[in-house]
């Protein structure tokens, strides 16, 4: 059922951008096989190479946040006595 919410076309979110949306995702997650479906799902739907590549820059810079963020809260844990 979860595979359905990305691949409907009724959504609020365009197909095209639900598409993109998991790329990042898929990005993030690191699975090969969700690359492949989305990369592909989101070239049919009408995405861009430039969009697929922007997508893909957006999850890396957030996952790099979120290791920043966590780099600084294993500094105060090993600052904390």
């Amino acid at each position: 059922g979860l595979d359905r919410i990305v691949g409907r076309e009724d959504g609020a979110i365009p197909r095209k951008y639900r598409e993109l949306i998991a790329l990042a995702v898929a990005c993030t997650t690191q699975c090969p096989y969700c690359l492949e479906v989305h990369a592909k799902a989101a070239r049919k739907a009408g995405a861009t190479r430039e969009e697929v590549a922007e997508a893909s820059l957006l999850a890396a810079a957030l996952r790099a946040g979120g290791a920043a963020t966590h780099g600084l809260m294993a500094l105060k844990f090993f600052d904390q006595e």
